[in-house]
């Protein structure tokens, strides 16, 4: 497992071998060709049991889980996973 702290402070175990999921893959190209509904279950795959915490860690004084600080917070955890594979 891969320890991930964000810049935010954001902790999390991921199990490098998740870069290397066909099922992970085919939930990028969905996204990439425009499908949000996508984003949340590869959330699922690459957080597991720690994607709520996730929400929990950006939610705002509203209540609200911003959407692109959902995407900081990925982004720097997929670029930090794979300088650890």
């Amino acid at each position: 497992m891969a320890k991930i702290k964000t810049s935010s402070g954001f902790e999390c175990e991921i199990d490098p071998d998740v870069l290397n999921d066909m099922e992970v893959l085919d939930l990028v190209v969905r996204i990439d060709g425009g499908d949000a509904l996508a984003y949340s279950p590869f959330l699922e795959k690459i957080l597991a049991g720690d994607k709520a915490k996730l929400y929990d860690h950006v939610r705002n004084s509203k209540g609200h889980v911003p959407i692109d600080a959902i995407s900081a917070e990925v982004g720097e955890i997929l670029e930090q996973l794979g300088e650890k594979k």
